[in-house]
């Protein structure tokens, strides 16, 4: 949308404030319906190793628990700690929104911000622990930064998102590569001291990700190699994708084709073809990690980077001039399309807030049994209209009943993650299913939190 001074616009600054305060309100409501997947896993990790969990070599995660880990380091009760991981991840982006919207006074920055909060995002609400929802916000930081004067302040402010947005996925360095390049267009300047300490530390995670990549990491590239051999990548392939996107990303596509609108009636050919050339780039990577063509919280976190393409040129493009009376037009589009979007996250929102309803009421059938581990099988872990258990549901079991206090801790799989891979084999006394990979020994857990006596799995059985 066309930028506007700060000063002159202090009503689209409170729309901004007000937007963000009912992404917290909603983060506040749906704390619990917020561990779902990763984002339990990675809470549950957090909490028993007692500093923050990171995997593949992704440090941007620290930044998500940083909330949390400081509640277990205060003692905080368990419930704190679940509402302090929920709100991690919308106060990190308020931060940034705080930074860019009100220090270098760039209200574009705040309303891309917004955007990326809700575009694109409705079941990933849910699982709000993704290193690229974070590297998404660094990269609008970095961008806002790029673009102001050079100071030793701004140098380490970009040196700081530059570590973080280049170690949270390897899409995030195409997205720093394709804001460097937006800049160079713009100014005409390159700064050779940034650019060689960023084009060392993209160097060194290059390497880093070469020689030391997680198995997981190895699995993925394994498989894109396997499938491009065997000729999966073709026009059907191609067409799949295009139209799963007009599908579901029609208002996405609205604001792509709004976008090069104006930048071609600015004249700005040069940011034009890079912007066109990055999104078919970073739809043919997104498309690479898919073979689902179904809404889904994974399908919302793959094709999360073109959100950050499509609205990026915002920040650094010159949108004043003869567009200036097209602005109310596109704030209007703005708001509407806020109001529909917030409101399908809280539609989305009822559906998890049964599923976890439902899953407390298994743990309170549970607690009428002797024990602590129990197996729910599909008619009780699965109820018609809502969605359903998944690998995290051992974790949330965990998390939920030790609310109530470490000695309250039960645990409960489903029958699909209790053979799954045959892991019942590898149970016995001494552990217990941490997920369907496998089991974790009970020396692991943190008795401030969680306490599992030895006992064995047994059937749920319904409540009288």
């Amino acid at each position: 949308m066309p930028s506007m001074p700060v000063r002159s616009r202090y009503w689209f600054l409170i729309l901004q404030f007000l937007l963000f305060a009912i992404i917290t309100t909603l983060a506040v409501i749906f704390f619990r319906e917020r561990l779902i997947a990763d984002s339990g896993y990675y809470l549950m990790r957090m909490i028993n190793q007692g500093w923050p969990w990171v995997e593949h070599q992704r440090y941007i995660l620290v930044l998500s628990q940083l909330l949390p880990w400081a509640g277990t380091l205060a003692g905080l009760p368990l419930t704190f700690i679940l509402l302090l991981y929920s709100l991690n991840h919308v106060i990190f982006h308020s931060l940034v929104f705080y930074i860019t919207a009100i220090r270098y006074q760039n209200l574009n920055a705040g309303a891309i911000l917004i955007l990326l909060q809700i575009a694109g995002i409705s079941e990933g609400f849910f699982v709000p622990m993704f290193e690229l929802y974070y590297a998404g916000s660094l990269l609008v930081l970095f961008a806002v930064v790029l673009n102001a004067p050079t100071t030793k302040k701004n140098t380490m402010l970009l040196l700081f998102s530059a570590f973080f947005i280049l170690s949270s996925h390897p899409i995030g360095m195409v997205l720093l590569v394709m804001v460097l390049i937006f800049n160079y267009i713009s100014t005409r300047k390159l700064r050779w001291n940034l650019y060689f300490m960023i084009f060392a530390m993209m160097a060194g995670f290059i390497m880093l990700k070469f020689f030391r990549a997680s198995e997981y990491e190895s699995g993925k590239v394994a498989s894109i190699i396997s499938s491009w051999i065997n000729g999966a990548y073709n026009l059907r392939w191609l067409s799949a994708n295009l139209k799963f996107m007009m599908t579901h990303y029609t208002a996405l596509l609205i604001f792509i084709a709004s976008i090069s609108a104006i930048i071609l009636l600015i004249r700005k050919f040069k940011i034009f073809t890079i912007y066109i050339l990055f999104l078919a780039f970073v739809f043919v990577l997104s498309s690479l990690n898919t073979d689902q063509y179904v809404p889904s919280r994974y399908n919302e976190q793959v094709w999360f980077p073109l959100s950050v393409v499509a609205f990026l040129p915002l920040i650094s493009s010159d949108f004043h001039g003869r567009l200036i009376r097209l602005r109310p037009l596109f704030i209007t589009f703005f708001i509407l399309f806020a109001a529909f979007r917030l409101g399908l996250i809280v539609k989305t929102g009822r559906g998890y807030a049964q599923r976890t309803s439902n899953l407390r009421e298994l743990i309170a059938t549970a607690r009428q049994q002797e024990g602590q581990y129990f197996i729910a099988d599909e008619t009780q872990s699965e109820k018609a209209g809502i969605p359903g258990p998944n690998w995290s549901y051992p974790i949330e079991s965990m998390l939920f009943s030790s609310e109530s206090g470490p000695e309250k801790t039960i645990t409960i799989c489903t029958t699909e993650d209790y053979y799954f891979n045959r892991v019942n084999e590898q149970l016995d006394s001494t552990n217990y299913l941490f997920w369907r990979l496998g089991p974790e020994p009970l020396s692991y857990l943190n008795s401030s939190y969680f306490k599992l006596r030895h006992g064995k799995y047994q059937v749920l059985k319904p409540e009288k």
